[in-house]
């Protein structure tokens, strides 16, 4: 337990120096004064007699406000690996007591917890400052959401991050190419608000399943909107589809990265 916690320090001591870590680390509360303060301006500025368009527009800042915190804190993670291809430090590593893949699997582990933790202070943050404000035809998005809702979502979104931070690590030779990279990612992560279009409800829905991110989010979507049809699957079962798709690509991309990490 020691070593592990001697780790940490050293960890957060990476974090805090390096300012762009320190920013990424910032973004849940970025996008929670966005989603308690800045989306509501948003909806009261269009006229609720737009019912279809007021909807798109919650839907589609709902969806912002559940995809990007992944992606912020992975590039975090891929900053972090990637300083250790500029110094090559992880032959050093090999020969401490946790050795290399235990030191990935701790840096990993933490970094997730990050996620999961920003997640839930994003969703509940706003249903707490702003959920009444989240409303269309005086029914408000989350009426339907409980703390059982955000935790499970936030478990099962948080495994995006240290999946895209292994891969972008394996990837990426610097930090410059990192930083390439996480901003293509970052487009990607925009790719499954198609779901909101009437041309992906139905069975259609499922061309994006490609995209790991769609099915947790889809769940989330349907319980903000509960407006089902007989192709939708339900809460849970999206949800633990997204757990197994996004366990197996940690999976590769954790032996991707090791076997890369050799070179």
């Amino acid at each position: 337990m020691g070593k592990y916690l001697s780790l940490l320090k050293y960890e957060a001591k990476n974090i805090i120096r390096d300012p762009m870590n320190a920013y990424m680390c910032s973004f849940p509360v970025i996008i929670l004064a966005l989603s308690a303060f800045v989306f509501p301006m948003i909806f009261e500025s269009i006229d609720p007699a737009k019912g279809a368009v007021l909807r798109v527009t919650m839907l589609l800042l709902i969806f912002i406000i559940l995809a990007f915190g992944p992606f912020f804190l992975a590039a975090v993670a891929t900053f972090l690996l990637l300083e250790h291809k500029d110094e090559h430090t992880l032959s050093t590593i090999a020969v401490t007591p946790a050795g290399t893949s235990g030191y990935i699997r701790f840096k990993l582990a933490y970094i997730y917890l990050m996620s999961v933790i920003g997640n839930i202070i994003v969703l509940a943050g706003t249903m707490i400052l702003a959920g009444d404000r989240y409303s269309v035809m005086d029914f408000s998005l989350f009426d339907g959401i409980g703390p059982w809702h955000i935790i499970s979502f936030s478990l099962v979104n948080g495994l995006l991050t240290p999946v895209l931070g292994l891969l972008q690590g394996a990837w990426a030779k610097n930090k410059v190419e990192g930083f390439a990279m996480i901003k293509g990612t970052g487009i990607l992560a925009l790719v499954p608000a198609l779901m909101i279009l009437e041309t992906f409800q139905g069975k259609m829905q499922y061309l994006l399943g490609i995209f790991p991110n769609f099915w947790c989010i889809r769940g989330m979507l349907f319980e903000f909107m509960p407006v089902k049809t007989g192709s939708d699957l339900s809460f849970p079962a999206y949800l633990l589809i997204g757990t197994a798709y996004n366990l197996a690509l940690l999976f590769f991309a954790y032996r991707y990265f090791l076997r890369k990490a050799e070179y």
